[in-house]
């Protein structure tokens, strides 16, 4: 019976990461807090140096399965659906911002459990286990930062009473629901080894879990820059990595990468400096938190489709 990789080779960065967490719990440990100014240098660091960088990569990630489809790829198309993709998911975050919310996190969900659940068999079972581990890394980031939370949540829906209702009925019942979908990744995990059997590599879910546990010690800020612009971007950098170039040493060939996804990422951070030059320009009346996080989202749509093709290719 073939059996599939549940995820890649451990590799270094992990480690790092894992090194920075610690620091940075023990920095708050003897300190008594980590200053703002600090965080957000930190968050910076890492969305800058993988975050935003790995999806940078999306035009080369859309070829590379083209080619592997055997079908033409072209580039006025490929920008052309990600241009009206965005434009699509910015006029539906303008009017049913609730809404557009939650299919923000249901995709986010499932491109998380994609990412830390890699290489496994196409299956019913092996998809609801993957979406379902993704659930759980979202829910836990957010529910143990409840109180960090709970007014950006208000600031991104213009305070819809429904939403602010169903949070905290999510945030009362913390334990019970984290404990419940923990027991139903387990479950669901352990009956996807059974039908369809993969090696697993427990070290590194191993640290995952200690890089999740960490940054729930920590604010918000550095424990979503700890999993998304430190774990997940360098577990897609490996992946990117192999699937661009699958002959060459898997280090370098992310290294190599890397470089590639300059040019994108110094136009995303020019595209964030001229938001907060016109924000600071503007006499600062208005609240720029939930205009930023539409501009995020609306670019990160497009990319949870082109790593999805990847994703499915590497499966096979």
């Amino acid at each position: 019976m073939l059996t599939y990789p549940l995820t890649g080779a451990s590799y270094r960065p992990a480690n790092l990461l894992i090194g920075l967490s610690l620091g940075l719990t023990g920095w708050q440990l003897m300190s008594g807090s980590i200053p703002l100014p600090a965080q957000w240098l930190i968050f910076t660091g890492l969305l800058f140096g993988a975050g935003i960088p790995h999806g940078a990569l999306d035009h080369l990630v859309s070829r590379q399965t083209a080619q592997r489809l055997g079908k033409p790829f072209s580039w006025v198309r490929f920008i052309a659906g990600y241009v009206l993709m965005m434009t699509a998911y910015g006029l539906l975050w303008a009017l049913f911002p609730s809404f557009s919310l939650a299919l923000f996190l249901v995709g986010s969900a499932w491109h998380f459990g994609e990412t830390d659940i890699e290489r496994v068999p196409a299956s019913i079972l092996w998809t609801l286990t993957r979406l379902v581990a993704g659930v759980l890394v979202i829910s836990f980031i957010l529910l143990v930062h409840a109180e960090e939370v709970t007014p950006i949540l208000a600031r991104i829906t213009r305070y819809d009473t429904l939403t602010a209702s169903i949070w905290q009925t999510a945030v009362s019942h913390t334990h019970l629901l984290l404990i419940g979908t923990v027991l139903l990744v387990s479950g669901l995990l352990g009956l996807s080894i059974w039908v369809n059997p993969v090696a697993v590599d427990w070290l590194r879910l191993t640290q995952l879990v200690i890089i999740l546990a960490v940054g729930s010690c920590l604010p918000l800020l550095l424990s979503f820059g700890l999993y998304f612009g430190g774990w997940h971007a360098l577990s897609s950098f490996q992946a990117i990595g192999d699937y661009l170039k699958p002959a060459g040493p898997a280090r370098s060939t992310s290294q190599r990468i890397w470089l590639r996804a300059v040019p994108f990422t110094a136009l995303s951070l020019a595209g964030l400096l001229l938001f907060f030059g016109w924000w600071h320009l503007s006499t600062r009346l208005w609240d720029p938190l939930p205009l930023l996080f539409i501009f995020l989202s609306v670019i990160t749509l497009p990319h949870l489709f082109a790593l999805h093709g990847m994703r499915t290719q590497l499966d096979r």
